[in-house]
């Protein structure tokens, strides 16, 4: 499970990177997509997180 969780947050990183890149160029629709994106993948790892608390 800690590969899966390095594997999301590196993801998290590179959304983070693409969003400063869209609000920088002005794609504000591209940005609203990549946030939504972004949410979701942050909840997985969240939920990642504390189900790897609960077991361990």
């Amino acid at each position: 499970m800690p590969d899966r969780l390095d594997a999301l947050c590196q993801r998290h990183r590179r959304l983070n990177r693409l969003i400063d890149n869209c609000r920088a160029a002005s794609r504000q629709e591209e940005m609203k997509m990549l946030k939504r994106i972004r949410l979701r993948l942050k909840d997985r790892i969240e939920s990642l997180r504390t189900r790897s608390l609960s077991v361990g």
